[in-house]
């Protein structure tokens, strides 16, 4: 079953890159050397796993996926096959001694198989001496050798691995994907609509959930654009009191200023598109309707075009509760003119 929801995994985050890796062990032509680039969480381990399994499987398809129910396709997913190498780093690093490990392995015929494969996570934390003692491996390609490297910044890798590996970069997850990722990383379900819209990186979304940070924003800004819709004075006052204490950095100011975004472009697709369309503040659909349903198109594209100026704002070195406090009387100012 693990192994059937890695191949499930693996063909909904990437399914064209899925297809053509798995045709390439079907038909014998993978290349000794990879170099899988892309934003944590995209699927890279798990493409480089299912093709692992794809290569021992004894039940592939006719298309040669394997069938993750075998023996074989189990003792990969379980790290039990002798012939399928795969190192993380150690803490902050892959350290010298999993180098050396990766070398006499590489050193070493396949044990069960014809075939031995690597996967190395986190590629771009070789040291430069470790990257070195790997170009060799790399650089002299052994026949029934194949090397995955894994890496979230390709910039990190060293111009000569660039050079002598296939460079295969990773595409952003798609929102159901991305949502789905979150899920299994036990992301609350009331923050994944609002996570997928600020970012596709699964690292940038476990940060901002750390200390609730993220359930702090959406509850604070759920109080700011609740007292909007009221056309309450006091929504200057929660910028001071519930906003501010949240804006630790520019890191976390601009995920404040991006979320305010969605929120008003979310209120303009309430008005023309659907009412029952998926907004990143589910808690919110009832006010969301009801600000649409009592602002003008022009009231409203004069409030998005405000909150997308603080964006800028921003990057001028403005602020952040000026430009908060700002908004907030521009909304105000907008929503009681003359429609």
């Amino acid at each position: 079953m693990a192994g059937q929801n890695l191949i499930e995994q693996a063909e909904s985050k990437q399914p064209q890159l899925m297809q053509h890796f798995i045709h390439l062990v079907a038909t014998k032509r993978l290349s000794h050397a990879y170099l899988f680039s892309g934003l944590p969480g995209c699927g890279k381990r798990a493409v480089a796993q299912v093709v692992a399994m794809g290569l021992f499987c004894q039940n592939p398809n006719e298309d040669g996926m394997p069938c993750g129910q075998c023996p074989e396709c189990g003792r990969i997913l379980a790290g039990d096959n002798p012939d399928v190498v795969t190192v993380q780093p150690d803490g902050q690093r892959i350290k010298v001694d999993q180098v050396r490990y990766i070398k006499d392995e590489f050193a070493k015929s396949p044990v069960e198989g014809s075939i031995k494969v690597f996967i190395i996570e986190g590629a771009e934390t070789l040291t430069t001496n470790a990257a070195n003692g790997l170009l060799k491996f790399i650089e002299e390609p052994v026949a029934n050798r194949v090397i995955f490297l894994l890496t979230t910044n390709k910039s990190m890798m060293l111009a000569t691995i660039l050079s002598r590996t296939q460079i295969v970069e990773f595409p952003s997850l798609t929102g159901k994907a991305f949502a789905e990722t979150l899920r299994e990383n036990h992301i609350s379900e009331n923050q994944i609509p609002l996570l997928s819209g600020l970012t596709n990186s699964l690292d940038d979304a476990q940060q901002l959930v750390v200390d609730d940070w993220l359930a702090n924003c959406q509850h604070e800004l759920s109080r700011w654009f609740g007292q909007l819709a009221k056309r309450d004075d006091m929504a200057f006052v929660t910028v001071q009191t519930g906003l501010m204490p949240l804006a630790h950095d520019k890191d976390h100011q601009a995920v404040i200023l991006d979320a305010i975004i969605l929120l008003w472009q979310d209120t303009l697709q309430t008005k023309y598109l659907s009412s029952d369309a998926q907004t990143v503040f589910p808690a919110l659909q009832t006010t969301l309707t009801e600000i649409a349903s009592s602002l003008s198109r022009n009231q409203l594209l004069t409030i998005l075009t405000a909150a997308l100026a603080t964006k800028k704002a921003l990057a001028g070195n403005m602020n952040i509760q000026s430009i908060l406090e700002t908004l907030t009387l521009q909304i105000l100012a907008a929503m009681t003119q003359t429609a």
